[in-house]
């Protein structure tokens, strides 16, 4: 048999072979699909807008841990230069940068 022949039957076999295994996996997820409930996009929603409250757990710690006076705005040099920290504050200091920029 011609070698190009038969690489072509092999390639055929394979196509074949990765369709039944397509057709097996598309009926798997449709099996597991009609057991799994997903929640209404209302509901996802309704969770995204209220990132900004989920996000502040301690209110007042970034202020606290700057050392910033209350009532007065923590300065941006100082929020800058905190952001470039990693751990909690670095993340506290990059969200008030973040939520300073809404007001504009």
């Amino acid at each position: 048999m011609d070698p190009i022949l038969n690489q072509i039957n092999q390639l055929i076999h394979c196509i074949e072979t990765l369709s039944e295994e397509l057709e097996i996996a598309d009926e798997i997820i449709d099996i597991l699909s009609e057991n799994i409930e997903l929640p209404d996009e209302a509901i996802l929603e309704a969770e995204d807008k209220k990132w900004i409250q989920k996000a502040i757990k301690k209110e007042g710690s970034l202020r606290k841990t700057l050392k910033a006076k209350e009532g007065k705005n923590i300065p941006r040099a100082k929020l800058e230069a905190a952001a470039k920290k990693g751990g909690k504050t670095g993340a506290r200091a990059r969200l008030a940068l973040k939520l300073r920029s809404f007001k504009k």
